[in-house]
């Protein structure tokens, strides 16, 4: 065996050989370079970043910002800054208000309706009535209103016999007529308001109630008389009061309730309690019919001068007449109150006939017609008043009865409807002038329909 020495470092009982030194070498190298990124990187990763001190440029340090933004320019030896004015913001529009829909409303009153015999018969058929026809020329007219009353003499309870004379008790069937033709409401407070009795007037309310027809100067209960009228038309709330000047001395033979709230009898009414009752229940405006005066008198009698007066006095708006059955002119009612305020109530003395038998001189009516329109401060003022005259047409039918048209006389100026004879188309031009003579032209126009 050689003893050719070996070669390497002892340490203690082992010897590293020169490999293994190499080795240990290198080991430490990297070791040493370990340590030395571990200073440089304490918390790894990010990008190697290389410099020398020749690309090591000293940033300056930053310049205070101006106070206010300007351009910077030379005065004689001073530095003045020119600073620009700062923008003054637009001031945000306040957004146009929608202007406010004023509110509005037309009422339209038909003359009366008074179911006289013969009109009855032409209306009969197999027990049955049929009052259509009497209203075919004329039912558009009627119901180009926000709102229609009428007034029917008598009444339609269905109770009793059916009479057209002295007494007037009209079948139940009319109101649906009325209704289907454009009437809104029906006028109870008649002079015929009791010719069937307390039980056939109660009747009638309960009828009208039935087809849906609002009704006014009769109630069937204490109570119902003591709720105010009040309708929404147009958004406006109306208020509607009715009374009577006579009962036709009827009320001496029928039950006390009956004029007690059955009724309105002027004479047994609180008229002034109603006006406020039906201001307090929040009506914008109040309408009065009064059925009054005397039969065929084309004049107002001082009794109607008299009650228009009071309840203009009391601040009813509008008030319309019945029962003379012939036209009354119409004018303005004027109250100041304590702060000199003018308030005015439009007054027709009466409409005439609507639908009747009175063939001749009283064969023709008006249906007026009145605006409520509202004013920016929220009153109501009664505006544009207009009347449109009306004719009954009757003609021959067989077995000796009769046809019954109303017609708005405007529209058949020109032309009259077909199969009216000579006489009654003159008759009729010559209602449209009588009525503008009574009427005048300084409160009221004129109109076709």
């Amino acid at each position: 065996m050689s003893n050719k020495p070996v070669r390497g470092l002892k340490v203690g009982r082992y010897r590293i050989t020169p490999l293994g030194l190499a080795v240990l070498a290198i080991l430490l190298i990297a070791l040493i370079a370990a340590v030395v990124l571990a200073v440089l990187h304490p918390f790894g990763g990010g990008e190697d970043v290389t410099a020398t001190a020749a690309n090591v440029i000293p940033q300056q340090a930053p310049q205070a910002a101006p106070q206010a933004q300007g351009e910077i320019v030379p005065e004689g030896d001073a530095i003045q800054v020119e600073v620009a004015p700062e923008a003054t913001p637009e001031p945000t529009p306040e957004p146009t208000p929608e202007p406010r829909q004023l509110r509005t409303a037309t009422i339209r009153s038909l003359g009366e309706i008074a179911m006289q015999q013969n009109l009855l018969r032409a209306a009969v058929s197999e027990n049955t009535f049929d009052f259509s026809g009497m209203f075919s020329y004329i039912s558009d007219v009627i119901g180009s209103a926000d709102y229609t009353v009428a007034d029917v003499e008598g009444t339609l309870g269905g109770t009793t016999e059916y009479s057209g004379s002295t007494r007037m008790v009209t079948p139940p069937a009319l109101i649906g007529t009325l209704r289907n033709a454009g009437v809104d409401m029906l006028m109870l407070a008649n002079d015929h308001a009791l010719d069937g009795g307390f039980e056939e007037l109660q009747a009638t309310i309960a009828n009208c109630a039935a087809e849906g027809m609002d009704y006014v100067g009769a109630a069937a209960s204490a109570e119902e008389r003591a709720t105010p009228v009040i309708r929404n038309i147009g958004g406006i709330n109306v208020g509607f009061i009715a009374y009577t000047e006579s009962l036709n001395g009827n009320e001496k033979n029928a039950d006390a309730a009956a004029t007690e709230y059955g009724v309105n009898l002027i004479s047994k009414s609180n008229a002034k309690k109603d006006i406020d009752d039906a201001r307090a229940a929040g009506a914008d405006v109040i309408v009065c019919y009064c059925s009054w005066g005397e039969m065929l008198k084309a004049s107002p009698t001082d009794s109607e001068k008299k009650i228009a007066r009071q309840l203009a006095a009391w601040g009813v708006d509008v008030i319309i007449g019945y029962n003379p059955h012939v036209v009354q002119p119409v004018g303005w009612l004027e109250n100041k109150d304590d702060a000199g305020n003018v308030h005015r109530t439009l007054c027709l003395g009466a409409t005439g006939n609507f639908l009747s038998d009175q063939y001749g001189e009283y064969d023709n009516g008006i249906i007026f017609q009145f605006t409520i329109q509202e004013a920016e401060d929220g009153s109501f003022a009664i505006t544009s008043p207009v009347y449109i005259p009306t004719f009954v047409w009757r003609s021959s039918a067989e077995d000796g009865k009769f046809n019954y048209h109303t017609l708005a006389v405007g529209q058949w100026l020109e032309t009259e409807p077909e199969g009216m004879d000579y006489t009654d188309a003159a008759r009729m031009r010559q209602v449209w002038a009588d009525i503008q003579k009574t009427m005048g032209d300084t409160v009221a126009t004129v109109s076709a329909q």
